[in-house]
Protein backbone atom coordinates (compact mmCIF):
# COMPACT_ATOMS: atom_id res chain seq x y z
CA UNK A 1 0.00 0.00 0.00
CA UNK A 2 1.29 3.46 -1.09
CA UNK A 3 0.92 6.03 2.16
CA UNK A 4 -0.76 8.74 0.85
CA UNK A 5 0.93 12.51 1.07
CA UNK A 6 -1.06 14.97 2.88
CA UNK A 7 0.23 18.51 3.29
CA UNK A 8 1.12 19.53 6.95
CA UNK A 9 2.59 16.64 9.55
CA UNK A 10 0.78 14.03 11.77
CA UNK A 11 2.46 13.30 14.78
CA UNK A 12 1.73 10.53 17.02
CA UNK A 13 3.30 9.78 20.82
CA UNK A 14 3.85 7.06 22.95
CA UNK A 15 3.83 9.28 26.35
CA UNK A 16 5.65 6.78 28.42
CA UNK A 17 7.68 6.31 31.50
CA UNK A 18 5.05 8.93 34.51
CA UNK A 19 5.64 5.80 36.75
CA UNK A 20 8.78 5.22 36.74
CA UNK A 21 9.60 9.23 36.64
CA UNK A 22 7.37 9.36 40.17
CA UNK A 23 9.23 6.52 41.52
CA UNK A 24 12.56 8.00 40.45
CA UNK A 25 11.63 11.34 42.18
CA UNK A 26 9.78 9.71 45.11
CA UNK A 27 6.02 11.64 44.23
CA UNK A 28 3.84 10.27 45.78
CA UNK A 29 1.50 7.53 44.16
CA UNK A 30 -1.06 9.40 42.46
CA UNK A 31 0.48 12.71 41.86
CA UNK A 32 0.15 12.93 38.21
CA UNK A 33 0.67 16.53 37.93
CA UNK A 34 3.92 16.39 36.37
CA UNK A 35 2.81 14.17 33.35
CA UNK A 36 -0.22 16.06 32.71
CA UNK A 37 1.62 19.73 32.90
CA UNK A 38 4.33 18.23 29.97
CA UNK A 39 1.18 16.91 27.49
CA UNK A 40 -0.26 21.17 27.81
CA UNK A 41 3.37 22.15 27.03
CA UNK A 42 4.03 20.03 24.16
CA UNK A 43 0.27 20.15 23.14
CA UNK A 44 0.69 24.23 23.09
CA UNK A 45 4.13 24.48 21.94
CA UNK A 46 3.45 22.30 18.86
CA UNK A 47 0.05 24.33 17.87
CA UNK A 48 1.58 27.89 18.50
CA UNK A 49 5.06 27.18 17.26
CA UNK A 50 4.75 24.54 14.70
CA UNK A 51 2.03 25.56 12.09
CA UNK A 52 3.68 22.56 9.79
CA UNK A 53 2.11 20.20 12.57
CA UNK A 54 -1.76 19.75 11.28
CA UNK A 55 -2.54 17.01 13.40
CA UNK A 56 -1.24 15.36 16.85
CA UNK A 57 -2.62 12.00 18.09
CA UNK A 58 -1.63 11.14 21.54
CA UNK A 59 -1.88 7.84 23.31
CA UNK A 60 -3.30 8.29 26.97
CA UNK A 61 -4.88 5.14 27.32
CA UNK A 62 -4.01 1.66 25.98
CA UNK A 63 -7.36 -1.20 25.47
CA UNK A 64 -4.94 -3.16 28.14
CA UNK A 65 -4.55 0.00 30.89
CA UNK A 66 -8.53 -0.48 31.25
CA UNK A 67 -8.07 -3.85 32.86
CA UNK A 68 -5.47 -2.51 35.05
CA UNK A 69 -6.35 -2.60 38.94
CA UNK A 70 -8.97 -0.05 39.80
CA UNK A 71 -6.63 2.34 41.68
CA UNK A 72 -4.29 2.59 38.34
CA UNK A 73 -7.50 3.20 36.18
CA UNK A 74 -8.56 5.61 38.11
CA UNK A 75 -5.71 8.03 38.48
CA UNK A 76 -5.73 8.38 34.72
CA UNK A 77 -9.16 8.63 34.70
CA UNK A 78 -8.25 11.48 37.03
CA UNK A 79 -6.12 12.90 35.39
CA UNK A 80 -8.31 12.89 31.74
CA UNK A 81 -11.06 14.26 33.75
CA UNK A 82 -9.00 17.38 34.75
CA UNK A 83 -7.09 17.45 30.90
CA UNK A 84 -11.05 17.45 29.17
CA UNK A 85 -11.93 20.23 31.71
CA UNK A 86 -9.01 22.27 31.00
CA UNK A 87 -9.42 21.88 27.32
CA UNK A 88 -12.89 22.89 27.41
CA UNK A 89 -11.81 26.05 28.42
CA UNK A 90 -8.55 26.43 26.56
CA UNK A 91 -8.43 29.75 24.83
CA UNK A 92 -5.78 28.58 22.41
CA UNK A 93 -8.36 25.65 21.29
CA UNK A 94 -11.33 28.43 20.74
CA UNK A 95 -8.48 31.13 18.77
CA UNK A 96 -6.52 28.13 16.97
CA UNK A 97 -9.24 26.67 15.74
CA UNK A 98 -8.53 22.85 17.48
CA UNK A 99 -10.89 20.45 16.42
CA UNK A 100 -10.43 17.68 19.39
CA UNK A 101 -11.19 13.58 18.76
CA UNK A 102 -11.17 11.05 21.34
CA UNK A 103 -10.60 7.49 19.64
CA UNK A 104 -10.98 4.43 21.25
CA UNK A 105 -12.59 1.11 20.87
CA UNK A 106 -13.45 0.88 24.82
CA UNK A 107 -14.56 4.44 25.20
CA UNK A 108 -18.09 2.04 26.66
CA UNK A 109 -15.57 1.05 29.39
CA UNK A 110 -14.43 4.41 30.79
CA UNK A 111 -16.66 6.39 33.87
CA UNK A 112 -19.37 7.93 32.73
CA UNK A 113 -18.51 11.40 33.56
CA UNK A 114 -15.10 11.35 31.18
CA UNK A 115 -17.51 10.00 28.76
CA UNK A 116 -20.01 12.94 28.61
CA UNK A 117 -16.64 15.31 29.00
CA UNK A 118 -15.04 13.67 25.68
CA UNK A 119 -18.62 13.83 24.03
CA UNK A 120 -18.98 17.63 24.96
CA UNK A 121 -15.25 18.26 23.81
CA UNK A 122 -15.86 16.50 20.30
CA UNK A 123 -19.05 18.32 19.54
CA UNK A 124 -17.90 22.21 20.64
CA UNK A 125 -14.89 21.57 18.41
CA UNK A 126 -16.07 19.34 15.78
CA UNK A 127 -16.47 22.37 13.08
CA UNK A 128 -12.93 23.75 13.77
CA UNK A 129 -11.16 24.24 10.65
CA UNK A 130 -7.50 24.61 12.54
CA UNK A 131 -5.25 21.85 13.98
CA UNK A 132 -6.39 18.34 14.66
CA UNK A 133 -5.97 16.85 18.39
CA UNK A 134 -6.51 13.15 18.27
CA UNK A 135 -6.90 11.60 22.66
CA UNK A 136 -6.73 7.76 22.16
CA UNK A 137 -7.86 6.51 24.82
CA UNK A 138 -9.04 2.89 25.18
CA UNK A 139 -7.28 2.36 22.23
CA UNK A 140 -5.55 -0.72 20.28
CA UNK A 141 -4.13 -0.48 16.95
CA UNK A 142 -5.25 -3.89 16.73
CA UNK A 143 -8.73 -3.45 17.31
CA UNK A 144 -8.74 -0.48 15.51
CA UNK A 145 -8.29 -2.52 12.55
CA UNK A 146 -10.55 -5.17 13.54
CA UNK A 147 -13.34 -3.02 13.89
CA UNK A 148 -12.76 -1.49 10.67
CA UNK A 149 -12.48 -4.80 8.58
CA UNK A 150 -15.77 -5.46 10.15
CA UNK A 151 -17.75 -2.20 9.35
CA UNK A 152 -15.86 -2.21 5.80
CA UNK A 153 -17.38 -5.59 4.97
CA UNK A 154 -20.89 -4.47 6.47
CA UNK A 155 -20.45 -1.85 4.10
CA UNK A 156 -19.16 -4.15 1.23
CA UNK A 157 -22.74 -6.39 1.89
CA UNK A 158 -24.57 -3.45 1.12
CA UNK A 159 -22.74 -2.50 -1.93
CA UNK A 160 -22.77 -5.80 -3.71
CA UNK A 161 -21.65 -4.48 -6.62
CA UNK A 162 -18.08 -3.56 -5.59
CA UNK A 163 -15.92 -6.16 -6.42
CA UNK A 164 -13.25 -4.58 -4.53
CA UNK A 165 -12.46 -2.53 -1.37
CA UNK A 166 -10.05 0.02 -2.36
CA UNK A 167 -8.38 1.21 0.82
CA UNK A 168 -9.33 4.67 0.38
CA UNK A 169 -12.79 3.05 1.83
CA UNK A 170 -11.18 1.13 4.32
CA UNK A 171 -9.25 4.09 5.85
CA UNK A 172 -12.78 5.77 5.97
CA UNK A 173 -13.88 3.25 8.93
CA UNK A 174 -10.83 3.61 10.90
CA UNK A 175 -10.74 6.31 13.94
CA UNK A 176 -7.56 7.53 12.75
CA UNK A 177 -8.16 8.27 8.60
CA UNK A 178 -4.22 9.50 7.91
CA UNK A 179 -1.25 8.14 7.70
CA UNK A 180 1.39 8.95 10.85
CA UNK A 181 4.90 10.64 9.09
CA UNK A 182 6.41 10.63 12.72
CA UNK A 183 5.83 8.52 16.17
CA UNK A 184 7.70 9.19 19.29
CA UNK A 185 8.25 7.24 22.26
CA UNK A 186 9.91 8.71 25.25
CA UNK A 187 10.90 6.79 28.30
CA UNK A 188 13.40 4.18 26.80
CA UNK A 189 11.09 1.29 25.13
CA UNK A 190 11.81 0.37 21.68
CA UNK A 191 8.73 -0.73 20.38
CA UNK A 192 5.17 0.27 19.33
CA UNK A 193 2.76 -1.45 21.30
CA UNK A 194 0.09 -1.63 19.18
CA UNK A 195 0.08 2.07 18.60
CA UNK A 196 -1.89 2.70 15.20
CA UNK A 197 -0.66 0.03 13.49
CA UNK A 198 -2.14 0.82 9.78
CA UNK A 199 -1.12 4.21 10.24
CA UNK A 200 2.54 3.78 10.87
CA UNK A 201 3.81 2.07 7.71
CA UNK A 202 5.65 4.83 6.26
CA UNK A 203 6.02 6.36 9.45
CA UNK A 204 9.55 7.54 10.97
CA UNK A 205 9.93 6.69 14.33
CA UNK A 206 12.10 8.39 17.17
CA UNK A 207 12.92 6.78 20.66
CA UNK A 208 14.05 8.42 23.63
CA UNK A 209 15.65 7.47 26.96
CA UNK A 210 13.96 10.64 28.88
CA UNK A 211 10.57 9.63 30.63
CA UNK A 212 7.62 11.46 29.85
CA UNK A 213 7.59 13.85 32.64
CA UNK A 214 11.15 15.06 31.72
CA UNK A 215 10.50 15.25 28.02
CA UNK A 216 10.72 18.98 26.98
CA UNK A 217 10.21 21.30 24.07
CA UNK A 218 13.57 21.34 23.15
CA UNK A 219 13.86 17.46 22.80
CA UNK A 220 10.87 17.88 20.56
CA UNK A 221 12.53 20.59 17.94
CA UNK A 222 15.34 18.55 17.87
CA UNK A 223 13.21 15.74 16.58
CA UNK A 224 11.26 17.76 13.97
CA UNK A 225 14.67 18.74 13.05
CA UNK A 226 16.39 15.34 11.90
CA UNK A 227 12.81 14.52 10.62
CA UNK A 228 13.27 17.59 8.12
CA UNK A 229 16.73 15.91 7.27
CA UNK A 230 15.31 12.25 6.66
CA UNK A 231 14.91 11.46 2.66
CA UNK A 232 11.78 9.87 2.79
CA UNK A 233 10.93 7.68 -0.12
CA UNK A 234 7.65 6.30 0.73
CA UNK A 235 9.03 2.74 -0.82
CA UNK A 236 9.68 4.00 -4.39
Amino acid sequence: MEAKRQSGIHIGIIPDGSRRWAIKHKVKRGDWSASGKVTDEIVRHLILKHPEVNELSIWAMSTENVDRDDYSRNLVYSLLEGKFMDLLESPIIKDKGVMVNVVGSRLGDVPENIRKLADEMVAKTKDNKGPVLNLCIGYGGKQEILDAVMASSRWLRKNPTIAKLHENVFERFLMVPRPLDIVIRTGGEKRLSGFMLYQIEYAELFFTDTLWPDFTTKELDRILGEFNKRDRRFGK
